[in-house]
């Protein structure tokens, strides 16, 4: 009905349904109704013949014309066999089909708007609208349905159905690429292609690879996710409506936030001066300068900190996360970080303060932000954010435990990690730090208690000692979470350190002592780039082999 005069609406009505009428008749095409409720029913037939004749006369509620069986969402049609609609198919041009599928979104659309709350969690409905507009080749729309889906899958922790939507968008514009651009392509998108897109297109084009190189990082994919991200800057820097006055910039800031992720994954390789570090860095802090936005300027100076501390500049780091006080506000910010960035990555930087006061030997400064984030950051932050939470206690529960706070530190992970994680998502979620759940817990029970029984050290030696249930399962996010703090392989030798302190004259001391050992070993050489993780995995080295001497 798209496209057609409203006062032949009604007649075209009738000519389509003698048609619809012709087809079932011929056995082309089989018809089913839905009826509503029972009474509804008998109300409506008793007016049948008036509504026969008065489909679109307002005079009838719309509750009636509703409940009526040739209503057009109660009539429902489908092919009697799939090679009658190739057939049609076969001999439609694609324009027309493309036509076809824009009047079907359009119409399907209307109907999510008008009762958004109804359909917002119905994946369903939204997919189907997505795969038309997708189909009708508007790459605009389908980005917008593919975002908001996408979205909600990866809070769902179904980030591999969510690239897979990202990934049929953006080959509408690989597509539209010809066969022979294959040295001039940005991102699979032919230079060509880009040429023609406006502001809008590129916007979403930016955010759609962002957003699958978010879902990627969060696979513990740093490679896929870094091909994600830089192809979300080349598409940026081979655009040219990128130079034109209505392009929003800030939409590209996640790209170097997201490559310096996956820079900390170990996804990309640099040399020894850090050269596309310091780059990366320094492009983001001017471009968010310039923007003046104290959302991504606070975010871009959190960058700037980070890598002064994994460069060992611990005072020049630390003046930087000076700057970040006077420009961060948790309460009007913190949203707002976190649907730019994934995570509060500004409020990690007083994280991150507390590895750079420990590295220059205050520790009473780092216990005081270690309190400041216990009172003021984490109870403002959104607890289903797991990841976020995570960081912001993973520096914080080390120094907790190393000066005498271990049970504070677990009650802290257990409440606001492990617990809100079951409460938002269940055993069965996923989210990239659960791998590290067990491990610290075990950790820092091992720290605080000296009370278990021998059924439960034996319980816990044989989990340390399988490396399948072990050090395999966190082999993948070393560097990651090593750049915040002490390194996964550190943490499983902590583990193994505790639990062999408990075995007395045994030969279990003596597997769990040398396993402890090598795997603390490996955190050493694996945090040769990362300061103060290598000098945290050095100090408990050195105490494993003073254990080990004194046991001979």
């Amino acid at each position: 009905m798209f496209g057609v005069d409203e006062s032949k609406r009604f007649e075209t009505a009738m000519t389509l349904r003698e048609s619809f009428d012709v087809a079932v008749d011929e056995g082309v095409i089989e018809q089913s109704y839905i009826f509503g409720e029972e009474d509804d029913c008998k109300e409506i037939m008793d007016e049948e013949d008036n509504l026969c004749h008065s489909l679109g006369n307002i005079r009838i509620s719309l509750k009636g014309r509703r409940a009526h069986p040739f209503y057009a969402e109660n009539r429902r049609l489908r092919f009697t066999h799939d090679s009658w609609k190739a057939s049609i198919l076969n001999v439609m041009l694609d324009e027309r089909k493309q036509e076809i599928h824009e009047h079907v979104a359009m119409s399907l659309e209307k109907e999510l708007d008008d009762d958004e709350a109804h359909h917002r969690g119905d994946f369903e409905k939204q997919i189907r609208v997505f795969k038309h507009w997708k189909s009708s080749g508007n790459f605009t729309k389908s980005a917008i349905f593919a975002l908001d889906i996408g979205g909600q899958l990866m809070l769902l922790g179904l980030n591999s159905q969510a690239i897979l939507l990202f990934d049929e968008v953006l080959d509408i514009l690989k597509e539209m690429t010809d066969e022979g651009e294959l040295d001039a392509r940005y991102g699979g998108i032919g230079a060509s292609v880009l040429e023609t897109i406006d502001p809008p297109e590129l916007e979403y084009l930016i955010k759609l690879n962002i957003t699958k190189g978010k879902a990627y990082s969060t696979l513990r994919r740093g490679v896929d996710g870094a091909e994600a991200y830089q192809s979300a800057l080349d598409t940026l820097n081979n655009s040219p409506c990128a130079a034109e006055e209505d392009f929003d910039r800030s939409v590209s800031f996640p790209i170097f936030s997201g490559l310096f992720a996956v820079l900390k994954m170990g996804a990309i390789e640099q040399d020894d001066k850090c050269s596309f570090e310091k780059d990366l860095c320094k492009k983001f802090v001017e471009q968010a300068r310039l923007n003046g936005d104290p959302i991504h300027y606070g975010r871009a100076l959190a960058m700037e900190a980070e890598t002064l501390g994994r460069l060992g500049n611990f005072e020049q780091a630390l003046e930087v996360v000076e700057r970040i006080k006077f420009i961060y506000d948790i309460n009007t910010q913190h949203a707002a970080i976190c649907k730019a960035y994934a995570s509060d990555r500004v409020a990690q930087s007083f994280c991150h303060s507390i590895n750079f006061n420990n590295a220059l030997g205050r520790t009473r400064e780092a216990l005081e932000i270690c309190n400041y984030i216990v009172e003021e950051i984490v109870p403002k932050s959104d607890p289903k954010n797991i990841h976020n939470m995570f960081c912001l206690l993973y520096a914080l529960i080390f120094t907790l435990k190393e000066n005498g706070f271990a049970l504070k530190a677990r009650d802290l992970f257990q409440s606001r990690v492990v617990d809100s994680f079951k409460d938002h998502f269940g055993e069965g979620g996923s989210t990239y730090s659960k791998p590290m759940f067990r491990p610290i817990l075990t950790m820092l029970d091992l720290e605080m208690r000296d009370d278990q029984d021998a059924n439960e050290i034996d319980e816990l030696t044989s989990w340390a000692l399988d490396e399948d249930n072990f050090e395999k399962k966190l082999a993948s996010c070393e560097i990651a979470w090593a750049t915040f703090c002490a390194s996964p392989m550190a943490v499983l030798g902590e583990v193994c350190f505790g639990l062999a302190k408990r075995q007395g004259e045994t030969e279990n001391r003596n597997i769990l002592l040398q396993k402890a050992i090598s795997l603390v070993e490996q955190s050493v050489a694996n945090t040769a780039s990362l300061p103060y993780a290598n000098m945290y995995a050095k100090g408990k080295l050195d105490a494993m082999k003073n254990f080990q001497n004194a046991c001979k």
